[in-house]
């Protein structure tokens, strides 16, 4: 590889991961948004890419007025199904269908232990535990589950895909009237945003530099 042309992936790797901050920054007030974190990794000797990867950390959480607003205060996430797919969420908005179940802001279906939960007849609550109550008695608990590897959907509503192992949380904390928020950093994705425009205009002039010495060489080449 010529030294332009790895200048010049090196330009388009550190656009792929500006977009990706820029995206993280959009996000700072979305309920349940999952930061995504872009990274070079060498995958041969003379070959780099850009890969990204959602994380799992998480944010703060904010109270809200709304009784099917339903925060997750330690580990884990929501169950979706939504077309035939199950996707995780921390984003605990509910509200109850015209078929009377439980169902995401995204449209998708909540799911408890025993499949989508059916909260007719009554007043809806969740305990701490992840009990779902209607008029006071249990009908369902909340699947909260932790995953290996979260990955972005073409989904709204803070739905996200996962890849391989899921495991139930035992110890799930439920936290009603609140919601949990994004949990990107600001001031981090603001200080990576100025580090990659600075480094994209290091490459920038380290192209031209490159350029006028071609033209330099070619010139007093000429010459002879």
């Amino acid at each position: 590889m010529s030294t332009i042309e790895a200048v010049g992936e090196g330009i388009v790797r550190d656009m792929k991961h500006l977009e990706v901050v820029s995206q993280n920054i959009a996000n700072i007030n979305t309920p349940g948004f999952q930061s995504v974190q872009s990274f070079d990794v060498a995958i041969s000797e003379d070959k780099t890419v850009a890969t990204q990867y959602v994380t799992d950390r998480s944010g703060s959480i904010k109270s809200s007025n709304r009784g099917l607003d339903w925060a997750i205060t330690g580990s884990g996430y929501f169950v979706i199904e939504k077309g035939n797919s199950l996707y995780v969420s921390r984003y605990g908005r509910f509200h109850i269908g015209e078929d009377g179940l439980l169902t995401h802001v995204s449209g998708g279906k909540l799911i408890g232990e025993s499949g989508s939960i059916q909260v007719t007849g009554g007043a809806v609550s969740v305990t701490n535990s992840g009990d779902v109550k209607v008029a006071g008695n249990i009908v369902d608990r909340l699947q909260i589950i932790d995953v290996e590897q979260l990955k972005v959907s073409n989904q709204s509503g803070g739905l996200y895909i996962f890849n391989g192992a899921a495991a139930a949380v035992e110890n799930r904390h439920i936290k009603a009237n609140a919601i949990n928020a994004s949990n990107v950093e600001p001031a981090a994705q603001t200080t990576q945003m100025m580090n990659l425009n600075r480094h994209i205009q290091s490459l920038q002039k380290a192209a031209l530099a490159y350029d006028q010495m071609l033209n330099a060489g070619i010139n007093e080449l000429g010459r002879k």
